[in-house]
This record gives C-alpha cells, structure tokens and sequence, in this order.
C-alpha cells in the first residue's frame, strides 16, 4: 500500500545536514504519496517533525500559555470572565471534550508518527553515511521528545514506536505507564545523543544537536527523580548530563547587551535592557545563529514567518501561529490620543493580556536586573509618544549619580514603601524625590544620604492612584526589537517569535538542583558556582565566572533553587511542571491565594485569585491533562485520569 508522509516544500533543506548552516524553512504542510526513495523526500519529511512545534497547542501559545501559564508567576486579566477555549483550560475549567487538550495530544503524535516513518525509512535513499546518521538521530529524538511532552502532561500514554501502517487493522492500544514511557525517553536521547551533531558544527539553535539533547537529558532526569515517579537515582544522571553541556564549552551566559539596544532611543526612568534579554530579543529577531551573542541558546522553536498575507510567504497557505510577544507583550492597544496608532505602528501591538503576580515581582532582591525585563516597568498608551513608565521614582539633584529606587504601592494603590535598589554615588546633599507614573498622585518623599550613597527614601505622603505590579505586563519578549521582514507588513495579533525550549542559564540550575539532592541538601562548591554564576549575571557582571562580592551565596537551600528558577525562567513553560515535580503545587497555589488576596487590587483581585482557586478545589484533577475524549471513544482500551 501507499505510504502518506507529511512534508513541507522547501528551497533548500540541507539545514539538517551536518554541513550545512541554513534555518529551518516553515513553508505550510502538505500530503504527498510517495515511494520514499530519495534523500529529498527524507529531508522533508524531517522538517515536518519540527514543524510541529508550529501548532498553538505547542510553542506558538500553549506550552508558554494556557498549557505552562496555571502556576504562581503569571495570569491573564480576563481569567474570570474569559469564554475562549484557552481561557478556559488556562484557569482549569476544562473538560474532556476540549479541543486544546485533543489538539496538543494529535500534534504530539503526528510528530510521533512522521519521525516513525524516517526511522522505518532512513536506509532506503542513497546519501552519505554522516548524514543519514545525523538525520536518524534526530528523528530519534524527536519521537522520544513529543513522548515526554505527552508524559509529562498526560501522564500514562499510548507508547508508539513503529508506523500506523504496521498496526494493521487494529488501531486499539493500551496506555503505557509513564514510567515505562520516561525509561523509553531515556534510551532514545541516550542513543541520539552518540548520533546528532554539535552545535558548534551545525552553527544555530533550530535543530537537535548534542548539547540540545544533553539538556533535556537533564530536564527528563530531574521529571523522574521527583514526584510522582521519585527516582532519586536520576538525579545522578541529571547531573551527568548537565555537566556534559557544562564541560562542552559550546555554552556560556550572555553578559554583554546587544550592540543592536544602541541604536534604538532610550527613555528617562526606563531601565535600558541588561545581557540577560539577549536570549529573548534574538527570539524576537529570529536569530538562531549560534556565536557570540547567542551563546545561551542550546534549543529553540523557530517560528520564522511573520505574515501570510504580505511578503514572502503571502498565498502559500501558510499558517501564522506564534502570539508570544502579541499576546504575552507589553500593552500597545490604544488606538485612541495623539499617539496611540503610530504608538502601534512604531513598537508592535499587544494586547498586555499577560501580568506579574506580587509574589514573582517581590521575589526579585533590589539590583536584579532580571525584574524590571521580565517584567515590563513601562507600557505604551495613546498620550505618550514611545514607552510611559507605569510607577519610577525620580532621583534628581544632591550632587551624585547612579541612584535607583523601587515604589511598593499597596492593594489601595498608595505608595507604602520605597526601596533602594541602587545607592549611586557623590552625594552630598538629599536629593528631591519625585514620581512619574501613568496614574496617581499626591505621594511625596525624602532621601537619606550617607557617606555619598543614599541609604533610604522615607515616604511623607503615600499619595493615592498609583499602579501596582499587577499592573505591570510582562515584558520577556518585545515586539519593538522585532524584526520585519522585507515587504512584510507586521500583524496585531501573530508574531514570529521563536521560542527557547532550552537554555544555559536552566542547565546550570538543573546541575546545582541535582548536586543538592546527591549531597542531602548541603551544595558542593562547583554547585555553589554555578549557582552563583546566574546571580552575578543577574546583577550585571560582565563575566559571570568571576566573584561578585554582595551578590556570591556561600550554600543554597532547595527553596533557593525554586525561586531561583522563578527569577530567571520565569513565563517559559517550566514553573508548572517544575511544581509538580517538586510536589509543592498545592501547597504553591494556596500561598498565592492569600499573597494575591493581600497585594491585588480590587480591580484585578478576581482574575488573580480566580485559575488558583479552581486548581486548589480539585489538584488531583488538574495536576494531569484529560486524556482526550474523542481518543477514548476511538480506543476504548484507553483509561480516562482521575477526576475527568
């Protein structure tokens, strides 16, 4: 019988080659019959398993959104009132019925079933040995990867190792445990991992090469070596893996800031972007090209197409799906005032659906430079031409310099608090204390200054109106850095923003997480500096390797590591499945119940409280996706997850 595989039309394809050092191409999918014989249509075929990741229910919405997005970072603004589908599953109110959880189950298997086929068929086309090696390992990996997601999410799953051609007739399948699913994972990365490239050779961060696999082998590790499988020997290997990446050297922390934030106009009382936001602005470009800056990146999901409609993808029928940067973005949505359309035009549209819980924002230590990029301190409105600042503290006069200060502004939305996030220097005299926000008023302050530093800003007036952090959108991804494409005119609503699956920053918490748990929660030295090393980039070390008086830690606790991982990977898929594993999720979400109940304001009280109020009334449920229903009336030997 007639083989269908999945392919794409591409211009050249030869990015899956050892050699070659082009992007991955995204042109829309096609059905073709073919006898499979030419290296070509295996080529092909490859690409359409990446392209995968293009569908909502994976990197272009769900694993950043409503699939990650339930945890204590984040929430949308319409979560109690929301009817959309995504809405929906994102403050878990789903059911079995639902089109998301059906869609990310078919996308991962159609993923599945297209690597089966390059497996069953890597030997037939002529083509030299390296790059049938190459190609079959990644296909490898791909199946076992599209395995874990599905594991991870859904729990037991249908393990599927060969073609649906080879099933015959009899398409009903038992579940395999997630278990016996993570230990299959394990032995094929395990496999690609002697098989695929090194990143230095292919030259960019689309494609499976050795230290992509490397740190997933990290990630899947320390998923089994916590809750519910608890295989504490895992965390061996986890480290093993971690440390492969580590000692690569192909890897290191972006420190410097991109020369290209030069060329675009600062704004008074805005920070400018530290090292940290290289990864996410060469996601918003497209860059994928591994060297100096871009470093950092070990995997991304490349979303390389812009538009449908103008430039160069325009009548393919090529479907544009990423809303990173569109709709977790920072709000640019006025079309009314002076400026709200050239606002729009200039910096990309947002709808800023997508804010920071108190907890995320107090989180961060005075001089983390993380904060005020993950979570954005400006927004863009009709009546400021380029970005407003939402609530900065103005520091002027008293003879110094370099001064900066947070306001802590209450549930009532008066400023309770001002915090010294820097002292600066060459003080002489108190320097005026003012505000500049998008709403409020009436708050008046002083300065202290102590030998040239000042050491405290006391509140005389705590003013009434001002915006809190719940106010602030996030800000990882912008669309003013993004880049427009030739001939492309840019869309509200879809970007194409690649996505980091993986990145060093993760793998050097994964290797201290796993030292940690090996040495009964005393860290080792070389933990310890790893550790350290996202600190000192998170306050802005230009060499991440040296000490940092001030911010060095001599030990780490395992509360560290969570709120670690939450200050620098915060919004990127990982808080939910990290919860889970660490099996504190309840406990988590009930925290932020009462953080957000002391913090919100009235405004915005409800849809705070409201996706953890529902995760709380059920955790068994929704600690695991439903096994779609149209699955089960198809397989009836398939088992539905309790509470469903």
């Amino acid at each position: 019988m007639k083989k269908y595989i999945v392919t794409i039309a591409v211009s050249a394809i030869c990015f899956f080659t050892v050699s070659c050092k082009k992007d991955i191409s995204l042109d829309p999918l096609i059905f073709q019959p073919t006898t499979f014989s030419t290296e070509a249509q295996l080529e092909t075929q490859l690409a359409a398993v990446y392209g995968n990741f293009n569908i909502e229910q994976l990197y272009a919405q769900g694993l950043w959104g409503y699939f990650a997005s339930g945890a204590d970072e984040g929430f949308r603004i319409d979560a109690a009132t929301g009817t959309a589908p995504q809405v929906i599953t994102e403050t878990y109110r789903g059911a079995s019925a639902d089109a998301t959880y059906a869609n990310f189950w078919r996308g991962c298997y159609k993923g599945i079933e297209q690597a089966n086929i390059i497996i069953e068929n890597i030997d037939i086309p002529n083509m030299s040995a390296a790059k049938r090696k190459s190609m079959l390992g990644q296909a490898i990996f791909m199946r076992a990867y599209f395995h874990y997601l599905l594991a991870s999410h859904f729990g037991d799953i249908v393990l599927k190792t060969v073609p649906t051609t080879q099933l015959g007739t009899n398409f009903r399948v038992l579940k395999t445990s997630r278990r016996e699913v993570y230990d299959f994972v394990l032995r094929e990365m395990r496999q690609a991992d002697t098989m695929v490239a090194p990143i230095t050779q292919v030259g960019h961060t689309s494609i499976v090469t050795q230290t992509a696999v490397e740190a997933i082998l990290a990630r899947v590790c320390l998923t089994m070596a916590g809750n519910p499988i608890n295989d504490a020997s895992k965390y061996q290997e986890a480290l093993f893996w971690a440390n492969k990446v580590i000692t690569s050297g192909a890897h290191r922390l972006n420190a410097t800031p991109l020369a290209i934030y030069s060329s675009f106009p600062s704004t008074p009382n805005v920070p400018a972007p530290p090292a940290y936001s290289n990864v996410f602005t060469n996601n918003m470009q497209n860059n994928v090209t591994y060297g100096a800056n871009n470093a950092e990146g070990i995997w991304d999901a490349a979303f390389l197409s812009k538009s449908n409609v103008t430039g160069a993808y325009a009548n393919t029928g090529f479907v544009v799906t990423q809303q990173l940067g569109a709709l977790m973005g920072i709000t640019n949505n006025t079309l009314s005032g002076s400026f709200g359309q050239s606002n729009i035009n200039t910096f990309g549209f947002s709808t800023g659906t997508y804010r920071s819980f108190a907890r995320l924002y107090n989180l961060y230590e005075p001089g983390d430079l993380r904060r005020d990029w993950n979570i954005s301190p400006y927004l863009f409105n009709g009546n400021t031409n380029g970005r407003a600042p939402i609530l900065s503290v103005v520091i002027t006069g008293g003879g110094g310099t370099g001064a900066t200060a947070t306001a802590r502004v209450s549930n009532t939305n008066r400023i309770t608090s001002i915090t010294v996030d820097n002292g600066g220097s060459g003080y002489t005299t108190a320097p005026t204390i003012s505000f500049v926000s998008t709403a409020g008023s009436g708050a008046t302050a002083t300065a202290v200054v102590t030998a040239g530093r000042i050491t405290a800003i006391n509140i005389v007036n705590q003013g009434s109106g001002y915006p809190t952090s719940y106010d602030r959108p996030i800000g990882k991804w912008r669309r003013e850095y993004e880049t427009n494409l030739g001939g492309v005119t840019r869309l509200n609503n879809l970007t194409s923003c690649n996505f980091p699956i993986i990145r060093y920053a993760d793998v050097l918490l994964m290797a201290a997480e796993a030292d940690l748990q090996i040495n009964g929660g005393t860290p080792s030295a070389q933990a310890v500096e790893l550790y350290n090393q996202v600190r000192r980039r998170a306050f802005g070390a230009s060499n991440p390797t040296l000490p940092m008086p001030g911010v060095d830690v001599v030990t780490f606790t395992m509360q560290d590591i969570m709120d670690e991982r939450s200050r620098e990977l915060c919004f990127e898929g990982v808080r939910r499945l990290d919860l889970i594993r660490w099996g504190t999720f309840t406990q988590v979400m009930q925290s932020l119940i009462t953080s957000n109940t002391a913090n919100a304001p009235g405004t915005l009280l409800a849809a705070a409280n409201f996706t953890a109020n529902n995760f709380v009334n059920n955790p068994v449920k929704f600690s695991l996706f439903s096994i779609p229903a149209s699955e089960i009336i198809a397989n009836n030997l398939l088992t539905q997850n309790p509470g469903w």
